[in-house]
């Protein structure tokens, strides 16, 4: 994609990027909401002991994908 040095390995996202960079972006912004939306939703329905477990899940998660993020950004500046 940007100068042929990085490219889309999910087939679906590809897909998205291929046909319009707005459509993938509006698709990732719109499941980012709905999975953020399902996580409050078992949290508040959630046991105060299923609570914590959950939570703790839920940022190792985060701290997972604030590396990936952190891993395309590197990418889009330095390449």
């Amino acid at each position: 994609m940007l100068h042929n040095k990085i490219e889309e390995s999910n087939p679906i996202m590809h897909f998205l990027w291929m046909s319009s960079p707005a459509l993938f972006l509006t698709v990732k912004m719109m499941l980012s909401i709905s999975i953020s939306y399902l996580s409050y939703l078992v949290y508040k329905l959630s046991s105060t002991r299923f609570r914590k477990l959950y939570t703790t899940c839920l940022l190792g998660i985060f701290i997972l994908y604030l590396a990936i993020f952190s891993i395309h950004l590197y990418w889009l500046i330095v390449l």
